[in-house]
C-alpha cells in the first residue's frame, strides 16, 4: 500500500491506496503555521494509515507521494509562500519520509491529479489530456502519452498565471487578470457574493437548479471565464480531452454551457472533449500515490 497526500491551499486530502484503489481517506485543514505543519501532517497520515483495513503499522507503508500547490522546484522544495506559507521553503519530502520510514516523492498537485485521470479516471488511456483543477487557485497539467509536460528547467509550468480577458483582482504573482484569479473556486465564490448570494456554492447551485436567473448567470459567467483560459491552453497544447477537477468541478453541469460557448469560437484548434473528473475530491491524492507508476 502507498499513501497519497494532496496539499491544497485550503484542505489537505490523504488516501491510502492498494494497487489503484483507495482503501482509506481523510480530509484535514492545510496547516498555516510552520511549527505545526510537520506534526499535523504526520498525525493525519498516521491516522489514515491506521484506519485502512490490513494496513498494519505506519512503518509498513514504504511509499508516500505528495501533490502540492506549486511551484514545486526541481529539488522538491515547495515554493508557494502565498498559498502554502507553512510548507514553503523547507524539506517537507525528506522530513516526512524520514519520520514515516518511507520513500517520499513530490510533484505539483495538478500533475498528480492528471496522473490519476490518465491512469484510472476521465482521461484514461488517451494520448493527449489537459487537466485543470479548480480549487483555491487554478492548476493545469498537460499529459502527453502518460507523461507530464515540463518546462526546460524541469519544473512544472504555472499555467494558472497566464493572462485571460476577464476582470479580476490583482494576483499575488504581481500581474493582473491571471487565470487563477478568474477561474478558481475562490473566483466563483467572489462572483456569487458580487451577485448578492453567499459564498456557499451548494446554496448557489440549488438556486440555479430551481431556475433563479441571477444564480444561473453567475455560473454562466464563471464558465465563460474558464473557457477563456481553455482557449489559450488548447491553442498552445492541442489536447484531445480536457478534464476539469477540483472542488468547483462538481458544478460543471451548471457552467458547462458557458465554457463550451467560448471554446467553440476557437478557430486555431479542434474543440476538445470536455469532461468532469471521475475521481471526485481525492483525485490529486490518488495521483500522488501513483507517482511510482
Amino acid at each position: 500500500m502507498t499513501v497519497g497526500v494532496d496539499i491544497g491551499g485550503t484542505a489537505t486530502r490523504i488516501v491510502v491506496v492498494r494497487d489503484t484503489q483507495i482503501v482509506a481517506s481523510t480530509i484535514v485543514s492545510t496547516p498555516t503555521v510552520r511549527s505545526e505543519a510537520l506534526p499535523t501532517l504526520l498525525s493525519s497520515i498516521r491516522a489514515a494509515i491506521a484506519s485502512a483495513p490490513g494496513a498494519g503499522t505506519p512503518g509498513e507503508i514504504r511509499r508516500l507521494g505528495i501533490g502540492a500547490s506549486g511551484p514545486i522546484l526541481a529539488d522538491g522544495i515547495i515554493d508557494n509562500p502565498e498559498s502554502l506559507p507553512a510548507l514553503s521553503g523547507w524539506d517537507v519530502v525528506d522530513r516526512l519520509g524520514a519520520s514515516l520510514g518511507a520513500e517520499c516523492r513530490i510533484d505539483n498537485d495538478a500533475v498528480t491529479a492528471a496522473i490519476a485521470e490518465v491512469t484510472v479516471g476521465a482521461g484514461r488511456l488517451d494520448t493527449g489530456v489537459l487537466v485543470m483543477t479548480l480549487g483555491t487557485g487554478v492548476g493545469v497539467a498537460i499529459m502527453r502519452n502518460g507523461i507530464p509536460f515540463r518546462g526546460a528547467d524541469g519544473v512544472h509550468p504555472e499555467a494558472g498565471h497566464l493572462t485571460v480577458d476577464a476582470p479580476s483582482p490583482p494576483c499575488y504573482c504581481g500581474r493582473r487578470h491571471c487565470l487563477e484569479q478568474t477561474a478558481s473556486r475562490t473566483a466563483l465564490q467572489r462572483l456569487a457574493v458580487g451577485a448578492g448570494f453567499s459564498a456557499d456554492l451548494e446554496a448557489l447551485a440549488q438556486a440555479a437548479g430551481e431556475g433563479d436567473p441571477a444564480a444561473e448567470q453567475v455560473f454562466l459567467d464563471y464558465g465563460t471565464r474558464i473557457g477563456e483560459g481553455l482557449v489559450e491552453l488548447c491553442t498552445q497544447h492541442r489536447p484531445m480531452i480536457v478534464v476539469l477537477g477540483g472542488s468547483a468541478a462538481a458544478y460543471l453541469p451548471l457552467f458547462r454551457s458557458g465554457v463550451e460557448k467560448v471554446v467553440a469560437t476557437c478557430t486555431s484548434v479542434s474543440v476538445p472533449v470536455l469532461r468532469q473528473t471521475a475521481l471526485g475530491d481525492f483525485g490529486g491524492a490518488l495521483g500522488a500515490a501513483l507517482l511510482w507508476r
